[in-house]
């Protein structure tokens, strides 16, 4: 058995486990995240709070997670071997290429998300929700609960509403800060949440901050956060957002596992807290579980148990890329990675849910929160940084995983809380009122995009023009024919995370600078 450190600041650990002899270095126990009470590795239901970890006594190494599978923990397990690292790129051959899972980048490349416990590459899998994973002279051995997926509990419309506000409240009481911190503030419904909350307790933040996203966003989150910082006499910071897009998301793909599309804008603000705070706030889970942002797609396409594979068809074609990613596959990946196998692999996720209350809710929860979302705090924040998330709290979450779909169809589920609860605020609108920003800056902003992509993709496939499946050269072509120039923008982001997936998977593991 082997454990290896690496030189960052975050945990960031390697633990390879093998029966050619045992031989331990470093630590052989290791926490991640940060578990609200107890011993994350103990026995029984996990803890609260999201964490991992694994603890190795000489003999035998046990591994758990929290009862949502948030924090990052990925394995590979093959023959007498077991390797588990917060880094699915450390689990990656040292020499030799990286098989690929193909029917997991099917899904990914059309909704921008991974499935369950699926990764980029073929045996490197996520710690699947609530699980314990043993390793010892018997081999490999993994347990894991049912997700907890209520069906819908009876309650009035109001006995729904008072039970949200009630368990939220008593879920950030659990979580009161023990000293000074800067809370991240939103112009959404989720951080306004936690900040009145905090501010009722009389623990107010010593100051609220606000991230910058990129165009077409019209920043009205920090506009919208400044009024209601003001409102309660709390100071006001916006962290302006990266320089450029295309480098932010170039360094957050790795940085983040290639798990995700997302998070590249939060970089700056992260690292804003990790300067200034040894405490923080997210939260994740608000959106999917109270108020969801698919909600017009929930509404409009109710889930049929036996329509899943229609529901699947609907669900890519209203994907982060839609239809556009057709034109980023050539012959070779288009049969490897076609809407066929994305579809299979859906309508098997999309099964697993029936029995919720709201089951695309429960669907999104468990897969775009779970395994996208999240990555920002958990995989881009550092690990020294306590970071609650109040909408997790186990009690909060059967609430609201039970309340019946017909009280969230409408989507004002978490405004009817917040205005409940502090009608004093209820004229501050949100930000998601606002439309996005369009003219000549943002085409001047896609074109910095367009060109510093081109740069680094030839410097990457110096003979892109000699293979049709050449991820450059496909996009030139979408370039073409009406609708190009948005074509080409939700394609972009799409074609760096494969030529970053095709650097690590043909040339090279060594994946870190």
């Amino acid at each position: 058995m082997t454990v290896r450190r690496e030189a960052a600041p975050a945990p960031r650990l390697l633990l390879v486990a093998g029966a050619g002899g045992v031989r331990a270095e470093g630590d052989k126990e290791v926490r991640l995240g940060h578990p609200l009470t107890g011993d994350h590795l103990a026995p029984g239901p996990p803890a609260e709070g999201v964490f991992a970890g694994w603890r190795w006594d000489g003999e035998r190494l046990t591994a758990r997670n929290d009862r949502y599978g948030v924090c990052p923990l990925f394995y590979r397990s093959g023959g007498a071997s077991l390797a588990l690292s917060p880094d699915p790129l450390a689990l990656l051959p040292e020499d030799g290429p990286a098989e690929l899972d193909h029917d997991a980048l099917a899904v990914f490349l059309r909704l921008g998300f991974f499935l369950a416990e699926d990764t980029a590459f073929a045996g490197i899998r996520a710690l699947p929700p609530a699980a314990t994973l043993t390793w010892d002279a018997d081999g490999t051995r993994l347990r894991s609960g049912e997700l907890p997926t209520p069906g819908p509990a009876a309650l009035t419309e109001t006995q729904a509403v008072d039970g949200f506000i009630d368990l939220f409240r008593a879920s950030v009481a659990r979580r009161a800060p023990g000293g000074p911190y800067d809370l991240p503030l939103s112009g959404g419904r989720d951080s306004r949440h936690i900040l009145l909350e905090l501010c009722r307790l009389g623990t107010p933040p010593r100051r609220c901050v606000s991230g910058a996203k990129f165009p077409p966003d019209p920043g009205a989150d920090a506009r919208v956060a400044a009024v209601l910082a003001g409102r309660l006499g709390l100071p006001h910071t916006v962290v302006p957002r990266p320089r450029g897009q295309f480098r932010a998301e170039l360094s957050a793909l790795p940085a983040q596992g290639m798990t995700t599309l997302d998070g590249a804008w939060t970089q700056p603000l992260l690292a804003y807290l990790r300067r200034h705070n040894r405490l923080s706030y997210d939260g994740l889970g608000g959106g999917e579980l109270a108020q969801n942002p698919s909600v017009a797609f929930i509404r409009a396409h109710p889930y049929d148990p036996a329509g899943l594979p229609g529901l699947a068809d609907r669900l890519m074609d209203a994907g982060r890329t839609g239809p556009h990613v057709e034109h980023l596959l050539g012959p070779r990946t288009g049969v490897l990675w076609s809407r066929q196998a994305a579809r299979r692999r859906l309508v098997t996720e999309l099964a697993r849910h029936a029995d919720s209350a709201c089951p695309l809710s429960s669907f999104f929860f468990w897969n775009r929160t779970r395994r996208s979302i999240s990555a920002a705090p958990f995989a881009l924040g550092d690990g020294r940084l306590v970071t609650h998330t109040p909408y997790l709290d186990h009690a909060l979450f059967d609430h609201l995983a039970a309340v019946p779909r017909r009280f969230l169809i409408d989507g004002t589920f978490h405004d009817r809380a917040l205005h409940r609860a502090f009608p004093e605020h209820a004229d501050l609108g949100f930000a998601s009122s606002v439309p996005q920003r369009n003219g000549p800056a943002l085409v001047a902003h896609r074109l910095a995009y367009l060109l510093g992509f081109l740069a680094h993709a030839v410097a990457v496939e110096p003979q892109w023009w000699r293979s049709p499946d050449r991820f450059l050269q496909r996009l030139l072509a979408a370039g073409r024919g009406p609708g190009a120039p948005q074509r080409v923008s939700r394609l972009q982001p799409l074609a760096l995370y494969l030529l970053r997936l095709e650097d690590l998977a043909t040339r090279r593991a060594g994946h870190r600078s």
